[in-house]
């Protein structure tokens, strides 16, 4: 199993052979110091998110360490809540696109909660910017055209993911137009 430490609100695996394995196998994180690897050849160590590190976690491919002991999966969880906002609720929806087979990235750049990639990224621009949103939040009206606004000038297709309180996901795609 692949060891990853907690440093921060990042998790880092330092061997790169192992940083290389797990990029290799679903583009999960991104290896220090390479803006936009082009290939799965990556020869530096690699950062994920707790949201990947969450599911990679679950899955059994990394182990994370802190402060010289491995966690267990409910403290790793009560750390990364702690450290995340929503953090339970965007689980839930990289969970759901990971599964569908969607490779899921961070969308902070684009003032979203995830960009997601039909293929991976290096091949293609994300065609899908995500927010999570919980049902019966109230939402500004001016939030929501400046995420389509956004979402619209970086050619890509905004979904606002909704969690019911079931933990149900419903996803709306919006579509920009001129009328």
């Amino acid at each position: 199993m692949v060891k990853a430490q907690l440093v921060g609100s990042k998790l880092i695996v330092f061997d790169v052979n192992d940083a290389r394995r797990i990029f290799s196998q679903g583009f999960f994180g991104k290896p220090l110091g390479v803006k936009k690897p082009k290939d799965t050849d990556i020869s530096s160590p690699l950062e994920l998110s707790l949201i990947e590190g969450m599911y990679l976690l679950e899955n059994k491919v990394i182990s994370v360490e802190y402060m010289g002991r491995e966690l267990s999966i409910d403290e790793f969880k009560g750390i990364a809540i702690s450290r995340v906002d929503n953090f339970e609720d965007l689980y839930l929806v990289y969970k759901e696109l990971r599964k569908e087979g969607f490779i899921v990235r961070s969308g902070l750049k684009y003032g979203a909660d995830f960009a997601v990639y039909r293929l991976r990224p290096g091949l293609e621009h994300a065609p899908y910017l995500i927010k999570v949103i919980k049902f019966n939040s109230n939402i500004d009206p001016g939030d929501l055209i400046g995420w389509g606004r956004l979402s619209h000038s970086v050619r890509k297709k905004l979904i606002i993911a909704v969690i019911y309180p079931d933990k149900e996901v419903s996803y709306i795609m919006f579509k920009w137009f001129k009328p």
